[in-house]
């Protein structure tokens, strides 16, 4: 369990590690076999010495942000005062540091001990101690299977001890009746902001793009204010740039629909790639461990593609990436085989899934198109899988929101990017769990900044306080794109029903005069059912709907 709780976060070369409550030091002494790796232990034990020191949890004896993780290996519920613990660990962590921790919680209610300084706390009670102390969930398992495991070892052992003979007796005390444990193990990250810095911090940053925007680029210097759009990027894409062509690292051409001009293009620096990068290190802790195998099936391996920034963000989780590009047919189920994590778009992974339903990836990441609810809810059934959603554009070099291990909403970057949601028709901001044309403006981007670009996008912000512990705000569920929701029969309708078809792997839609007509891949559907459904004319055929060669919409004959 100890490989298993360092493996969801990869400790850095010459990484610092702090063991809290580190006994006889043999998870410290693990640690520093490990490659670059200074291990440190503190305990209330007396006679430690060397890297093993006695004291308290709650007053350590170290610099503020001198370590790089801290361990609390079954340690947090038999410390006294656990809250003033992880305020000490906050303290010493540097700003990117994390806390590994593996101990006890109860699945229903909580078990406290007359006289013991020991406690098993419902998990959203230890939530809520995490949030105080400054610190959300990134990573999180639950071994409750394990636990009874051992358990069942220690009660039918003959020497009522571990395996090496370790005393145990005395060690588990009787419970309450009826008492369930569950055994977790977690990553937790310690947040930048308090919702009262972060408005802060975004004023002021807001305030320098807006004024170094100004001054280097022709186009906002003429801005009136009000907001830009994708036309606007597509027309004068290149009078937006503030930083000389030659600090330009990669530039995205694309077509856009929003656009009836020229194909719209997207300028990055290198520091806009590297931002992205540590975006999708930091999301994807959740998704996959250290050790462990992505698939990537989006993009090409080209230097700078959103598929070769996500593998370098993974590099730095010491997990392996292995770039596929777009799925076209049979042959991503070799390279998808094996592998513990997918990343690619929607409706291709659900095509892969119908397909090959003996895969058993442990997670999967949807990204670059809308997300139906019934894609989520097949992939999770028939793979067996944990299924993540991200959202972002090119225009925010690829990354800007994702879900984080309690899966409710997406964690935005907040230290680059504001997000407004707006009335598409008036223009003004809308509340919190209301839906809106999603805007954004950029604090970090060097080439092309983003002033209240309008996306285009539908979607709303949450307020409410995350079930991970962070109390900032975040992105609610993308309803998907204006342009197609403002219809009354659009393709996100489509992927809602159809998808939803037993034994369906892929359809192509095309509207003509007043008929619907769907070409189906697998499965079946009765034409009158979908007519009242959709309140139009189907006509259903069969057939090879697969590849799509890229985002799917509703032709319009």
């Amino acid at each position: 369990m100890t490989k298993r709780l360092l493996s969801l976060c990869a400790l850095g070369n010459k990484a610092r590690a702090l063991d809290v409550g580190c006994g006889d030091g043999r998870t410290v002494d693990y640690l520093a076999g490990k490659p670059g790796v200074e291990a440190w232990g503190i305990d209330l034990k007396p006679g430690l010495d060397g890297r093993l020191l006695t004291g308290r949890a709650e007053a350590l004896p170290f610099e503020t942000a001198s370590f790089d993780a801290v361990l609390f290996e079954c340690s947090l519920s038999v410390i006294a005062c656990p809250g003033a613990a992880l305020r000490e660990a906050a303290r010493v962590l540097k700003p990117d540091g994390v806390v590994y921790m593996a101990d006890l919680y109860a699945p229903g209610e909580a078990a406290e001990f007359p006289g013991l300084p020991w406690r098993i706390e419902r998990w959203e009670t230890l939530v809520t101690r995490f949030a105080a102390a400054g610190f959300r969930v990134c990573c999180f398992e639950d071994h409750r299977a394990e636990l009874l495991s051992f358990w069942a070892g220690l009660l039918f052992s003959n020497t009522n001890g571990i395996s090496d003979g370790a005393d145990c007796s005395g060690a588990l005390p009787r419970l309450p009746r009826g008492f369930r444990a569950g055994y977790f193990l977690a990553v937790l990250e310690r947040e930048r902001f308090t919702p009262e810095s972060l408005r802060e911090y975004q004023r002021e940053k807001r305030q320098e793009a807006e004024r170094r925007a100004r001054k280097n680029s022709p186009l906002y210097r003429e801005h009136a204010g009000g907001f830009i759009d994708a036309n606007t990027i597509a027309e004068q894409g290149e009078r937006m740039l503030c930083v000389p062509l030659g600090e330009v690292a990669r530039i995205r051409t694309m077509h856009t629909s929003g656009s009836t001009g020229a194909p719209k293009r997207v300028w990055f620096t290198g520091g806009d790639m590297e931002r992205t990068v540590s975006f999708f290190s930091r999301g994807m802790r959740p998704l996959v461990r250290e050790g462990g195998t992505c698939v990537a099936m989006l993009s090409n391996d080209n230097p700078g593609s959103v598929a070769d920034l996500l593998r370098r963000g993974l590099a730095r989780n010491g997990v392996n990436c292995i770039i596929h590009g777009a799925i076209n047919g049979p042959d991503a189920v070799e390279r998808a085989a094996g592998a513990q994590c997918y990343v690619g778009l929607p409706a291709e992974l659900f095509w892969l899934c119908r397909y090959a339903p003996q895969l058993r990836p442990e997670t999967v990441l949807l990204s670059a198109d809308y997300v139906s609810d019934s894609i989520t809810t097949v992939l999770a059934e028939e793979w067996g899988c944990r299924v993540f959603t991200h959202y972002g554009m090119t225009e925010t070099c690829y990354g800007l929101a994702v879900q984080c291990c309690s899966q409710g909403g997406h964690h935005l970057r907040v230290e680059d990017y504001i997000v407004e949601i707006i009335d598409p028709l008036t223009g003004a901001e809308l509340p919190p769990n209301q839906d809106g044309e999603i805007v954004l403006t950029s604090l970090s981007s060097e080439a092309m900044p983003l002033i209240r670009c309008r996306t285009g996008d539908i979607g709303s912000l949450i307020t409410k306080p995350c079930e991970c512990g962070s109390r900032l705000p975040r992105l609610g569920k993308i309803r998907g794109r204006g342009e197609y929701l403002k219809n009354r029969l659009n393709i996100h309708m489509l992927d809602d029903l159809l998808f939803a078809l037993p034994g369906i792997r892929a359809y192509r839609a095309a509207l003509e005069k007043g008929l619907l007509r769907l070409t189906l891949e697998g499965g079946a559907a009765n034409e009158k059912d979908l007519s009242e459904q959709l309140g139009i004319e189907v006509r259903v055929e069969y057939g090879a709907a697969f590849p799509y060669g890229g985002k799917r919409k509703l032709e319009i004959r």
